[in-house]
This record gives structure tokens, sequence and C-alpha cells, in this order.
């Protein structure tokens, strides 16, 4: 019996190395004992106590610790997503800039339609105002002939000298005063004519004007959509190095897991075969123990991991015509007026495609 309490002192270091024979062996030796042993006894309950208030804790614990370690992956995908959805909502306050641009756009066009009615109509009234002006100038010049003078003054029937001579000054302040007003005719027609040539360059110089600041409008709007472009081509390479870092990790902490849930529930049959032999031992039943040595069908269901699901891979954002191209100037620019077409497009991503 000496040699048995010897055994059944060993059974903590046989349960430490987890060797099942050697512990089967040593409660087998007890359970034939068929002898009272209180000694035997108290070390089959300590045993029984490390079983049921350490070893037993300390696989739950440890199957809580492979249960958290695998659902922070979720975690760890769910940031990639969240840096994504940030992504997103950047680019629809980007997208909303574009819009704003481009109707700022639209009614810098419309209004370059505008100067160009009236630069057509100044240059329509400046040809009038050059006729008028011909024409009065003209007729200023035909009149500051002399005509010859009559080398015979004849009066007229019954007309007397006095009457001749008043008649005849008369014709001529008449004439004067006809050449005077004709002179003031043409030199008020040049007058109206070059304010009308200035009121043109005007209108010409405001077209210019106009024309540049829709095209400053328009690479506004080019340049916010390359930034565009451009974000959008970063966030994916983000969001694709997140996903794949995140996998790598995942798939190999799978692994390890895999692995741990399948030494813990090992271990926890090991555990409830130990326990089940101990309950043999104490009864003194060598048929019991044996029985508990092969009995495998203990429940693990509470050791089963719960893995993560790793979330669908989000598609990355991209715009649906290259910047530049002739698909991207439709879009955007062919409902521009037709007399004030966008620009070639001058951003830095676009490919400078001409629009016709």
């Amino acid at each position: 019996m000496a040699g048995v309490l010897q055994d059944v002192q060993q059974l903590g270091i046989s349960l430490a190395n987890r060797n099942l024979s050697a512990i089967q062996k040593v409660l087998m030796a007890v359970a034939a004992s068929n002898a009272t042993n209180s000694t035997a006894d108290n070390v089959l309950h300590g045993v029984d106590e490390i079983v049921n208030e350490t070893l037993e804790p300390a696989v739950e614990r440890d199957f809580s610790v492979a249960q958290d370690e695998i659902s922070g992956f979720h975690e760890l995908f769910l940031k990639c997503e969240e840096d994504q959805l940030s992504a997103f909502n950047h680019s629809v306050l980007d997208q909303k800039k574009i819009v704003h641009f481009a109707e700022e756009h639209l009614i810098c066009r419309q209004h370059q339609v505008l100067l160009l009615d009236a630069n057509l109509s100044c240059t329509t009234l400046l040809q009038a105002a050059k006729t008028v002006e011909d024409a009065k100038c003209a007729l200023y010049e035909r009149s500051r002939t002399v005509p010859e003078a009559s080398v015979v003054c004849q009066a007229q029937a019954h007309e007397a000298p006095e009457a001749y001579h008043e008649r005849k000054i008369k014709e001529l302040e008449d004439s004067l005063a006809q050449l005077l007003t004709r002179r003031r005719d043409c030199e008020e027609a040049k007058v109206q004519a070059q304010m009308q040539s200035e009121r043109c360059e005007k209108a010409r110089q405001d077209l210019a004007n106009g024309h540049k600041a829709c095209d400053e409008k328009q690479l506004m709007v080019d340049s916010t959509v390359c930034a565009l472009q451009t974000r959008m081509g970063v966030d994916c390479s983000a969001y694709d190095s997140c996903r794949k870092q995140a996998m790598a990790s995942f798939m190999q902490a799978n692994e390890s897991v895999k692995m741990t849930e399948a030494e813990l529930k090992a271990t926890w049959t090991m555990l409830k075969q130990v326990r089940c032999m101990i309950n043999g031992a104490k009864e003194r039943s060598p048929l019991k123990v044996a029985l508990c040595s092969k009995q495998r069908n203990f429940s693990v269901a509470h050791l089963i991991i719960n893995y993560s699901t790793v979330p669908p891979f989000a598609p990355c954002q991209s715009l649906a015509e290259p910047p530049g191209s002739p698909q991207y100037m439709t879009a955007l620019y062919g409902h521009m007026p037709p007399r004030a077409p966008a620009s070639v497009c001058e951003a830095s991503c676009c490919n400078l495609q001409v629009v016709h």
C-alpha cells in the first residue's frame, strides 16, 4: 500500500504532464487495493480539487482569451471599413464642391453668351454710326465747294437792284448757315462714332475678360475632379493595404486559434476523464476507472470558438470617365451654350483632348 500512496502523491506531476496513462495506472492501483486509506483519499480529493478549481477554470480562461483574440479581428476589419466610409464621405463632399463649381461655370458661360450678344450688337451700331458719319461728312465736304460766280448779275423781272443785292446776300447767308450746320452734323457724327467705337472696345474687353473668367472657373472644376481622382486612388490603396494586413493577421490567428481550440477540447476531455477515474478510484472500482479512461463523449460545446466572418470587400471608388476625355467633356460640359462651349481641359490630370 505504501507504493500505491507514493504513486498517488505523484498524480499532480502526471496531471501537469497530461500523462493520462500514468494517471490511469495509479488510479487503477488505488481502485484495486480494496483498502480504506484516508491519506490516499485525501490526495485523490486534493487532485480532484485541482482539476475542479484550477485546471478546468484555466481551460475556460484560455478559451475566453482565444475567443477574444479571434473576435478582435472583426474590429480590425471594421477599422478598415470605417476608414473606407470616412473616405467615401470626404468623396461625397468633394463631389458636392464639383457640382457647385460646375453650376458657377455654367452661369458664367451663359453670361458669356450675353457678352457675345452685346459685342455683336455694339459692332452693328458701330457700323451704323460709321455710315452716318461718312454720309454727313461727305455732304459737308461737298457743301464746302464754292460755286462759280456768275459773270453777269441778272436781276429777276421787275426786281430793283437793291432787292437783287438783298436777295443774293440772303442766299449767301443761308448757304453759309447750311454749311455750318452740315459741319456741326459731321463733327457730331464723328463724336458719336468715336464714342460707339470706345463702347465696342470695352465690350470686346468685357468679352475677353468674361471668357478668361469662365476658363478659370472651368479649371477650378477640372482641378477639383483631378484632386478627387487622386484622393480616390490614395484611399483605395490604403483600404486595399488595410484589408490585406487584416486578412493576413486574421488567417494566421485563425490557424493558431484552431490549434488552441483543439488543444483546449482535448484538455477538457482529459480532465473530465481524470475526474471520472478519481471517482472510480474513490469507490475502489477498477472497472469504472477503466471505463472512464476510454470515455470520450464529454460535452465541449462551451469550448467551440465562434470564428468571425470576414466583412465583404467594399469596391473602390473611381471616376466614370477619365478627366479630359470626350466622354468626360460630354458628361460635364455637354449642356453648355453652343455659342460658349467649354474650353480644352487644362487641369493636371486631363489628357488635353480637344472639345468638338
